[in-house]
């Protein structure tokens, strides 16, 4: 009889949580703001200590950690370093459960009397390289908004409000694309914005920091902020910092438009922060070695990252595929127009690299040989094509491959960046060399000059 009766209870708790549905979002006003503390003080254990207010009322409340990541084309969200949720309401603590189908969802029946949910959790930062790209370093920390962020299901991110505040160690410098409402000691306190924005303003800060400003004088700033392991490694001379203001010219030459409010470049130069390269709208995250600017000569490989993440503010996040606009961070994102959003980047990254003079030209048309002579011996490309190629942040996530050549992997990048190498050819080809690729980059991503929200396309647009 026991046995029986306890069965029926667990029966009746895992089926009251099994797979339950989510609500679907809805384009309306969130009812409330979200405030976000995170604490990015320990450095010595590498976590991050974070508080959250959602607004709520009584009843049943699914809560969503982010799983599809923007800018990295996957479902690649880092919840296995996610820990320590707990909830309460009124200062008593509420159950949750999460959803044993959808594992990024946590379901909670909001208290009565109830206005506000209380959450507390931690972000563990990697401690080691087979853990997972590390975040904070005991000089440097870089925070993405979407790993320290849980958001209310049923309503498109971009009409949920969110307002936080960011405690970095003391005296430490930061640099993002988020507006300041005022440094209080050693909180940062950022004005409310809306929950996509939000993510897609990444924050570095660290012990060693240098603002330059690459656009001097201009109504539309262009800032790279520098993080390192060393106060030598952030200083940049004269003619180090020309070239980088030179990509800023060229781009505007290129695309004759501008898409932000303003623009930060995050950049880390470190042996133990994690390497990155990550677009975002406004800003876009950059981690390269530590010898950047301290051995020029030897750092030009490295001097390609800029200009790719930056061409991204026009390709990828101002113009962007139509299977991108997603209502929230846990809908699937739809990759068949990488080769545009990624390949055409590769290519302008390169050609940019080259007239700005951070890469020779030598060099870049070098990196183009050598990929054109790998692709004509990748046994892969006899039955997969390079758009099937931008489904494998979804298949492969980045993982290492066994048989690489035959199973091929993001080569949408690479081979994407010859397919448009191959389209400006035609083009001069055609037209007498009265037409090039730039023609198209002006009429594609030159259009409404100073609009910031991101205006999609399709296959046909593309064409068109």
């Amino acid at each position: 009889m026991k046995l029986a009766l306890l069965s029926m209870l667990m029966g009746a708790a895992f089926s009251a949580h099994a797979g339950s549905p989510l609500p679907a979002p809805v384009d309306q006003n969130y009812p409330g703001t979200l405030v976000l503390k995170v604490d990015a003080s320990d450095t010595v254990q590498n976590i991050f200590r974070v508080k959250e207010s959602i607004p709520a009322k009584p009843g049943k409340m699914t809560l969503l950690y982010p799983q599809w990541v923007p800018a990295n084309h996957g479902p690649s969200s880092p919840i296995n370093q996610f820990a320590g949720l707990k909830i309460s309401a009124n200062g008593k603590p509420v159950t949750w459960h999460r959803d044993n189908v959808n594992v990024f969802a946590f379901h909670v029946e909001v208290p009565a009397g109830t206005r506000t949910l209380d959450l507390e959790y931690q972000f563990l930062s990697p401690t080691e390289a087979n853990q997972g790209r590390t975040t904070m370093t005991p000089e440097i920390l870089g925070i993405q908004w979407h790993a320290v962020t849980m958001y209310p299901a049923g309503y498109y991110t971009r009409r949920i409000p969110i307002q936080a505040t960011v405690t970095v160690p003391q005296g430490w410098q930061y640099g993002s694309a988020l507006e300041l409402d005022e440094r209080k000691g050693d909180d940062l306190v950022f004005k409310t914005t809306d929950l996509e924005t939000f993510v897609d303003s990444p924050l570095f800060a660290g012990h060693y920091f240098k603002r330059y400003d690459l656009d001097p004088g201009a109504k539309i700033p262009v800032h790279m902020n520098v993080v390192a392991d060393t106060a030598e490694a952030v200083e940049a001379k004269p003619e180090q910092l020309e070239l980088h203001r030179n990509l800023i010219k060229q781009a505007y030459k290129l695309f004759q438009s501008q898409h932000y409010k303003h623009y930060d470049f995050l950049f880390a130069l470190s042996d133990e922060f994690g390497g990155v390269g990550r677009e975002h709208h406004q800003s876009s995250e950059n981690g390269v070695k530590l010898d950047y600017f301290t051995d020029w000569n030897k750092a030009e490989s490295m001097r390609g990252l800029l200009p790719h993440e930056f061409t991204h503010s026009w390709d990828g996040k101002f113009r962007r595929p139509a299977g991108q606009d997603v209502p929230d961070f846990n809908t699937p994102l739809q990759n068949d127009l990488l080769w545009v959003y990624e390949g055409q980047t590769q290519f302008w990254g390169q050609v940019l690299s080259a007239r700005s003079g951070l890469q020779k030209s030598a060099s870049v048309r070098d990196q183009i040989a050598v990929n054109a002579a790998r692709y004509s011996s990748i046994a892969g490309r006899e039955w997969r094509t390079v758009q099937d190629t931008t489904y494998d942040p979804i298949i492969n996530s980045r993982r290492p491959l066994g048989w690489s050549s035959y199973q091929r992997s993001e080569d949408y990048y690479n081979e994407g960046a010859l397919i448009w190498l191959d389209v400006d050819t035609k083009l001069r080809e055609m037209s007498g060399d009265k037409l090039s690729l730039d023609d198209f980059a002006r009429k594609f991503y030159g259009v409404k000059d100073g609009m910031n929200t991101a205006l999609h396309y399709t296959f046909d647009d593309v064409v068109k």
